[in-house]
């Protein structure tokens, strides 16, 4: 149980639900339990992504038509959270940093959002807190089509701590720190001023995969009427025209970047559509900064613990210098957005890499790293397997080996997609997902799995029904020259796809490992193997691992153009560090470490 007496779960499928307490023998108390609400929902809230009829929202591009190549749009989107309130109302939320970079995971949103809109007089927001879920990463894999992105990562319940209703402002406190594989990320924020345009608006809309909005203009001061609030006078930013996208139901809380990647506001309300996409208005935080002297009713308060007066604060990972990254070939191929699901000659239904005539069982994706890492999960863009799915065995596999295939298994997990609610314990509800249509899925190993090299990630068919099939979404042929795929019928041995008679072109399948680099297990960080420094380039353009040896705490760095030219410099002030190099041209770069009276250098690829 939390420490608010409260256990928000994740909408159950099914009209029937059984709700069971155990109580262990010779406990101190007698348990009491309550019911205290349920809800139905005619319209299941996951139900309504691609499939479903989103026209009115079709005209708001998903952030992943944004992220690529734009590390900056990715890194905002990731503090970026849709928001299940007592599991029938839908908003967006965004993680906040405060001045003291400490790591607390605030949250802001509309306080709207959570008086069901001005509706409910005096609530007890406490206990609303307490049943909100989180869900991150809720992102299409695609640009276009819109594909439903993965579920398995959120987090139940959160802490009250202020809301300012004539501001339109809530800001909670997640139970804990988001774990090292979700990639949280805190957004900075102005609560000073606008800042320079554009501006971006991340959220939401109908409970959907993120989508972004855009203003290039600057923005007007405004005093946002409501039939049922009084809102403080020229509180607001509007956004006068959106020259991307806009806004609609779900969209409410989300954040307003400026150029900078500071948080300027959230969303009140606004009458943008696609036909018009004009007056939205965003409460601005320095409206509800201090304006009441009461910690419950401030931004002040929590996000300037100190009281040094900051009204600008930067963005923070709070897992530092020691990230998690998603790696992935088809990403890194350019050629995302024509992944496919091939289908095996002379078959419409049987998939290429899945279970077809050929009786393959097994298929899975090379990746090689410098050095060690611990992996955490695989994310898999999968095909839809047809009305039997439920009956489908499919498990997700990790090998070691090296250029001839792969080796021993390392670890197995059984593959049931369904989004997870953590609780104040991390105990999660588990809800299924269907698997009968296009989407993303992250399956979490109940184990971090040590890896370093060359290693192997991807799916075991155990079983499947009639007219069943599994597959995940591959590159077609000629999208690539490099091949990293491999097969294996049942029994038989491990083939490149290059060497497959059915395929025999070179491709990658949309399977992404999540790994940490430099040996770490769980969250806690261990001394980097070998006596030189480990770096690794990660998904993101210009994103350099490094893990320096136990004997360099600290050390310099310089990063040279092939012709000889100094590019970047500066120091790494901890053992572990992420680098953020973004050179003009792409090309081949040589790496110069150097500390402790030593000298290292490799050549990288950005």
């Amino acid at each position: 149980n939390s420490d608010l007496g409260l256990l928000p779960v994740a909408p159950v499928e099914g009209d029937r639900v059984v709700i069971e307490y155990q109580e262990p023998a010779g406990a101190a108390f007698p348990g009491r339990l309550k019911v205290g609400e349920v809800n139905h929902g005619y319209r299941d809230w996951r139900g309504m992504e691609p499939g479903d009829d989103l026209t009115d929202i079709s005209a708001i591009p998903p952030l992943t038509c944004y992220a690529d190549g734009i590390s900056d749009y990715a890194q905002w989107g990731r503090s970026v959270v849709l928001l299940i309130i007592d599991g029938t109302l839908g908003c967006t939320g965004c993680l906040v940093n405060n001045t003291e970079g400490d790591g607390t995971p605030y949250l802001l949103t509309a306080s709207h959002c959570l008086n069901r809109q001005f509706q409910v007089k005096n609530p007890d927001y406490a206990e609303v807190a307490g049943r909100i879920v989180c869900f991150f990463n809720y992102d299409s894999p695609f640009c276009d089509p819109v594909t439903r992105g993965t579920e398995e990562m959120s987090m139940a319940s959160s802490y009250f701590r202020a809301v300012n209703e004539m501001g339109d402002m809530a800001l909670l406190e997640l139970t804990d720190i988001p774990p090292v594989y979700y990639r949280p990320y805190y957004a900075g924020w102005n609560a000073g001023g606008a800042g320079a345009p554009p501006y971006t608006c991340i959220q939401h809309p109908h409970y959907s995969v993120k989508r972004l909005a855009q203003e290039e203009d600057a923005l007007t001061r405004a005093t946002f009427t409501d039939p049922w609030m009084l809102f403080y006078a020229d509180a607001h930013w509007r956004v006068d025209r959106w020259d991307i996208g806009y806004t609609a139901n779900g969209s409410s809380g989300s954040p307003l970047f400026n150029a900078e990647g500071q948080v300027i506001g959230g969303l009140s309300g606004g009458r943008s559509t696609e036909a018009n996409p004009v007056s939205d208005l965003f409460f601005s935080l320095g409206s509800s900064w201090d304006t009441i002297d009461a910690p419950d009713r401030q931004l002040g308060y929590w996000l300037d613990p100190s009281g040094d007066g900051g009204r600008v604060c930067a963005g923070m990972d709070p897992y530092g210098a020691a990230p998690c990254s998603r790696l992935s070939n088809v990403y890194d191929s350019g050629r995302r957005e024509e992944a496919e699901r091939a289908s095996y000659p002379g078959s419409g239904e049987a998939p290429l890499f899945g279970n077809n005539p050929d009786g393959i069982a097994e298929c899975v994706e090379e990746y090689t790293l410098s050095g060690a890492a611990t992996l955490y999960g695989v994310y898999l863009v999968t095909a839809p397997a047809g009305e039997r799915y439920r009956d489908l065995e499919v498990e997700v596999a990790v090998y070691d080996g090296g250029d001839s295939g792969p080796g021993a298994l390392l670890r197995s997990e059984t593959f049931r997609p369904a989004y997870l609610n953590e609780s104040m314990l991390g105990d999660f509800q588990e809800t299924p997902k269907s698997l009968n249509r296009s989407q993303e899925s992250f399956v979490r190993f109940s184990e971090p799995v040590s890896v370093g090299g060359t290693f192997y990630v991807g799916y075991r068919i155990k079983s499947a029904p009639e007219d069943t099939y599994f597959s995940a979404y591959s590159l077609p042929r000629g999208a690539t020259a490099r091949n990293t795929a491999w097969v294996r019928p049942e029994g038989g041995a491990w083939t490149r796809a290059t060497d497959y008679a059915r395929a025999g072109f070179a491709t990658s399948l949309y399977v992404d490992p999540v790994v940490r680099y430099g040996g770490w297990v769980a969250n806690e960080p261990v001394e980097a193997p070998g006596a030189e420094p480990i770096v690794s380039v990660g998904p993101g353009r210009g994103e350099v691992h490094i893990v320096l040896p136990e004997d360099m705490r600290e050390a310099s760095y310089a990063l040279h153009a092939a012709s000889g030219k100094r590019v970047a410099a500066g120091t790494i002030a901890a053992p572990r560090a992420t680098l953020r190099l973004t050179p003009k041209e792409r090309g081949l770069y040589i790496l110069t470490i150097s500390g402790e009276g030593k000298r290292y250098s490799q050549k990288i690829v950005l």
